[in-house]
């Protein structure tokens, strides 16, 4: 009965993340995948294609499709190594970080709804748990 009400919960949970989410990504052009691949090149200055398909833990031609598309967009630019031109890295555009910033201040509305009846300590208390959770798959 536990593992049920667990699976309805994230359920719940992700459908009406990704409903919040579409609505302001379309926006732009973009899906969840694209914006969570401009959020690890944000955090990890010098990543490429296999780096971010390592940390979504999806394939590398997915990956691929993406950042040709936030080329596309403008959002990323892949930039050379300097010691090594076979290699290149992944930056984003000044209009990439302006995006993802509007984006990220519009997905802190979702995550303040969620846990808007919850005090600090319980907040910490679901994200520790949440990770727990995580690192089990």
């Amino acid at each position: 009965m536990t593992y049920r009400m667990l699976g309805k919960y994230l359920s719940d949970l992700n459908r009406d993340f990704i409903k919040h989410s579409e609505l302001k990504l379309s926006e732009y052009r973009l899906t969840l995948n694209m914006w969570r691949c401009m959020m690890i090149i944000e955090n990890n200055k010098s990543c490429n294609l296999k780096d971010i398909a390592l940390s979504l833990n999806v394939d590398n031609a997915i990956i691929t499709r993406n950042i040709k598309k936030l080329e596309d967009l403008n959002y990323v630019v892949k930039v050379k190594r300097l010691n090594d031109n076979r290699f290149f890295d992944l930056c984003l555009t000044d209009e990439g970080i302006s995006i993802l910033k509007l984006i990220n201040e519009y997905q802190e509305k979702w995550y303040e709804k969620v846990i808007k009846n919850f005090n600090k300590e319980e907040s910490d208390t679901l994200i520790n748990l949440l990770n727990k959770l995580c690192s089990n798959i």
